[in-house]
């Protein structure tokens, strides 16, 4: 029974077994299982790799674009918003030994692996087991090309696999040259330099062959850790401590001046990958030795990336106007231009001339002491008129503040000050009562405040605004503002009460506040080649640091005053017919019951030529020839000197009446006085007036000549537009007419040179806002304007100061040129003695009335018909009355007589000096009777005795002569 029971049991064996073939089957379904389901996201993730084309990898990388002087010396390396610089190399240009410590230690096995390394994988999984830590790094130079070309920096296992992916796709399409070459080019070794050529320039001033063995390593170590291992770090030159640290150099920054400091750890790391190279027998013992005791911080020299010594302002037009030629170029927007400018290795050419841009800010550098001599002798605010509140904060004309005084308001940290009296708290709530603070939309807004410098300039200083979301603030009818208790519970350090509840602090860590400040009056100037439109220097500001900053001389717009003259009533009119001697009226009209326009000197001087109204820049005088010219005309030809735009009206200075019916430029008093609703750029001015100088044909100004690409292929070529305006000879008839200004005009008389033919007009805007000179010799045209950024305060000098400096400038500029006394005339220029009363032929009646003028005119012109308008008569030299005949002594008076009679109700009450009135009446002193009375008296040679009959005859003749009237 016992061998059935057992025959008819299960062996344990058995059941092992079967747990085991179970156990088994469910790995292997398991592992199958996985294997599917690991493979199937594998292929999701490769599915969702990044399409790549690893040809243009040398072609994709950003390079740094270079501008170039007008001499085709470097003057800097275009500077990126991410501070980002390359020059892309080839390999050969590539020293072995740099190529070997970037193997070395990055990937010793790159020659030999596909993309992947799995020997270094292996290694590192062992390595991280022996020693219980985290696996290190195994990427190959490839991966870490294609993680830094095509993925993001994060450490997910989906991007793990990508860059294995694409390392292999990269391994079968180039070579292990290509692939060196993109990955020495690509990669980023601190200090804002990519590549191994950028890096050579940044750290030691040099090009990629001339790296020795130490530096090649120095650059491998960096490799690591950027941030650890870079050759010198930047600080703020307030963090500098002698003691602490190694200064090796300087660089600017955005503007900015940085400190360099040596870095030891860069040598700590570039000694382990000597030791590599040499474990690889890269190198000798004797290299690795002789490398070891390179002094490398004493190899260190900070390359530049900009070769010159000038502000920012040229630079920046540069990059401005090459940004728009390639925007045109390509059909850009701006943005995507500027994009190219930065990245694509372009290289620009410009017209910029540094020894005349080093003349022109060595000038400005020296602006107080130019123009008013020792700064601590003069009481400030040197030029400025200004009027002060009795907080003495910087008011305007209608009493509101545009400036506070910086004590009113800040303290010595900056923080906003509030007295008592002007905030309170309310259950929780603050509230603020104070003028300098306003809020609007999310923010709270402080206002501005000034200061004096040494040398007696006022300095403002802008405040930024503090974020404040507009639901936490509430504004009564008064104009206070109640900030609420959730607000500031959220701030507690925004606002602080001090000095025991007499004080509220408003902490200046909400807000910014510019320390240098920007000194006023500010000024900009612009000199041009007029024969080829090419600035060869500007300055947009004075003493402003920085750069990408407001240039005053292409972007800010000021009203012109009467420098707008010439371009947009005389020199149209002589276009259109006139001729200098031409006659305007300088006399008033009537407007709102007022005479309009007045003159800078007292009183009118009525008809005058051309010449001479602009001679003595006539407000009423321009406004009549303008009259005569008509606006239409007058814009016309600002469109043909560069002032209008037709394809980009909202762009260009003047306003239409198709772009504001309302408010825009179509009137005497923007046209003829310069009082524009934006006004004018000095660059845009300046321009203008070189059509005159240059004979007749405006160029448009250009500061590029040329742009090629990284491969040296001129992309851009040849940017001056021209626009014939009028013919030599019209042109040369303005010429003189400014040329006559600079010698008899009482402001310009200051800009004359010595030996140097200079013509120029002056120009100064409502209460001496904004000064200004333009003006040309046979070399330059130059335009300069003076003026505070707030127009509403205003200058305590005109034009005059305006011109001076002009003067010292173009002195300084024209030093060492040779003497050219008058501007070269072309032929068919005649003159002729004219009046410049009617603008006719003189007569013996023009001069015997001192007016007759000699006048240049182009030939076929001039005047055919003698003038009539003057009337002589007799006078008595002792009443001034018409003459008779018993008059002991008489004169001729001629006067010139207007055609129309004027009545001085029709101008504002006034009349013009030259408004003649000859005798009406006869004298009434030397009479019939007058004469009879001393003839026939005792003493008289027809005295008789009391004969009646000589009398009576005496009577009767002087009867019958006394009705005739002496002509």
């Amino acid at each position: 029974m016992s061998d059935n029971r057992y025959s008819n049991s299960i062996s344990i064996f058995d059941i092992i077994f079967k747990l085991i073939k179970v156990t088994i089957l469910t790995l292997v379904i398991i592992i199958v299982l996985g294997a599917m389901i690991v493979g199937g996201m594998v292929a999701s993730v490769l599915d969702e790799s990044p399409e790549i084309d690893p040809t243009t990898m040398i072609s994709s990388l950003t390079q740094t674009s270079t501008i170039y002087d007008s001499q085709g010396n470097l003057l800097e390396k275009v500077q990126n918003p991410n501070y980002e610089y390359r020059t892309i190399v080839t390999l050969d240009r590539m020293p072995s030994h740099l190529i070997d410590a970037f193997i070395s230690i990055e990937d010793e096995r790159f020659l030999t692996h596909p993309g992947v390394d799995i020997l270094g994988i292996g290694a590192s999984i062992m390595d991280a087991a022996r020693s219980g830590g985290s696996m290190r790094g195994a990427s190959t130079i490839t991966q870490q090309l294609v993680r830094n070309m095509y993925l993001s920096p994060d450490r997910s296992l989906v991007r793990k696999l990508n860059e294995a992916y694409l390392s292999l796709q990269v391994e079968e399409q180039l070579s292990k040259s290509q692939i060196l070459e993109a990955y020495l080019n690509k990669i980023y070794l601190g200090q804002g330099a990519y590549g191994v050529q950028e890096a050579a320039q940044t750290y030691f001033n040099k090009d990629v062959e001339d790296l020795t063995l130490a530096e090649s390593a120095l650059f491998a170590g960096i490799v690591k850790s950027t941030s650890t291992y870079q050759p010198f770090m930047r600080i703020e030159p307030g963090k500098y401590n002698s003691e602490e640290m190694s200064l090796v150099g300087t660089a600017d920054v955005l503007g900015q001046t940085m400190y360099l400091i040596y870095n030891p750890e860069s040598v700590s790391r570039q000694k382990i990958v000597l030791s590599q190279m040499k474990k690889l027998e890269k190198i000798s013992e004797e290299q690795y030795q002789q490398a070891l005791k390179e002094d490398i911080m004493a190899a260190l020299s900070p390359g530049e990336k900009i070769y010159h010594s000038m502000t920012s302002y040229p630079v920046d037009f540069i990059q401005n106007q090459a940004t728009n030629l390639l925007a045109e170029r390509y059909g850009l927007s701006y943005v995507d231009a500027q994009k190219k400018l930065f990245n694509e290795g372009l290289k620009i050419y410009s017209t910029i001339d540094q020894n005349l841009q080093g003349q022109l800010e060595e000038m400005y550098e020296n602006f107080t002491q130019i123009m008013v001599g020792d700064p601590s002798k003069i009481r400030a605010p040197f030029l400025i008129d200004w009027s002060r509140d009795k907080s003495e904060n910087v008011i305007d004309s209608r009493g509101n503040v545009l400036f506070y005084k910086a004590n009113n308001l800040v303290d010595e940290n900056y923080n906003v000050l509030l007295p008592s009296s002007n905030f309170e708290f309310v259950n929780g709530d603050l509230i603020l009562r104070y003028k300098p603070i306003t809020a609007n939309g999310d923010y709270l807004h402080i206002g501005d405040v000034y200061t004096i410098n040494s040398q007696n300039n006022m300095v403002t200083h802008e405040i930024g605004p503090v974020l404040m979301p507009s639901n936490q603030y509430t504004k009564g009818e008064n104009g206070e503002i109640r900030i609420s208790a959730n607000y500031l519970s959220e701030h507690p350090d925004l606002f602080t009460v001090i000095n025991e509840g007499a004080t509220l602090r408003i902490s200046s860590d909400y807000f910014t506040f510019q320390k240098n400040g920007i000194v006023q009056p500010q000024s900009a100037t612009v000199i041009m080649d007029y024969k080829t439109g090419e600035v060869k220097a500007l300055v947009g500001g004075r003493d402003v640091e920085g750069n990408r900053i407001l240039n005053r001389a292409t972007d800010s717009r000021r009203q012109p005053g009467s420098a707008i003259k010439p371009i947009s009533v005389y020199y149209p009119a002589l276009a259109e017919g006139k001729t200098a001697g031409s006659i305007a009226d300088d006399v008033p009209v009537t407007v709102a019951n007022k005479p309009w326009p007045t003159n800078a000197y007292k009183g009118y001087r009525g008809l005058l030529t051309y010449r001479m109204s602009l001679d003595i820049s006539s407000n009423a005088g321009t406004v009549d020839v303008l009259d005569q010219l008509g606006i239409d005309t007058s814009l016309k030809y600002l469109e043909k000197m560069g002032i209008i735009h037709p394809d980009d009206p909202e762009n260009d200075s003047i306003i239409t009446s198709r772009e504001n019916a309302k408010v825009n430029d179509e009137n005497p008093a923007a046209l003829a006085l310069g009082g524009m609703t934006k006004g004018l750029t000095p660059l845009e001015l300046t321009a203008a007036f070189g059509t005159i100088a240059n004979d007749g044909t405006y160029i448009s100004p250009k500061v590029v000549t040329k742009i090629l690409d990284s491969h040296g292929n001129i992309i851009v070529d040849d940017t001056t537009k021209k626009e014939v305006v009028t013919d030599n000879k019209t042109a040369f008839i303005m010429k003189d007419m400014l040329t006559s200004v600079v010698k008899n005009g009482y402001t310009a008389k200051p800009a004359k040179l010595n030996g140097i033919a200079t013509a120029g007009k002056t120009g100064t805007t409502q209460k001496q806002a904004d000064i200004w000179f333009v003006g040309f010799t046979p070399y330059y045209v130059m335009g300069t304007w003076i003026g505070n950024d707030s127009p509403s305060i205003t200058l305590q000098s005109g034009s005059l100061a305006a011109a001076e400096f002009w003067k010292d400038v173009a002195t300084k500029i024209h030093e060492g040129l040779d003497p050219i006394p008058e501007f070269e005339k072309p032929e068919g220029i005649i003159s002729e003695y004219i009046s410049f009363k009617s603008g006719k032929l003189s007569t013996k009646s023009v001069s015997s009335a001192g007016h007759s003028t000699s006048e240049i005119f182009v030939e076929g012109t001039q005047p055919t018909e003698y003038d009539d308008s003057y009337k002589s008569v007799s006078v008595c030299s002792i009443t001034g009355r018409l003459a008779t005949k018993y008059c002991p002594s008489t004169s001729y008076r001629s006067a010139f007589m207007r055609s129309e009679p004027y009545d001085p109700k029709d101008h504002g009450g006034f009349t013009p000096d030259d408004v003649n009135h000859l005798p009406g009446s006869y004298c009434t002193v030397h009479t019939k009777q007058s004469h009879d009375e001393w003839y026939y008296g005792p003493y008289g040679p027809g005295f008789s005795g009391g004969n009646s009959n000589n009398d009576n005859s005496g009577s009767s003749n002087s009867n019958s002569n006394n009705n005739k009237k002496d002509d």
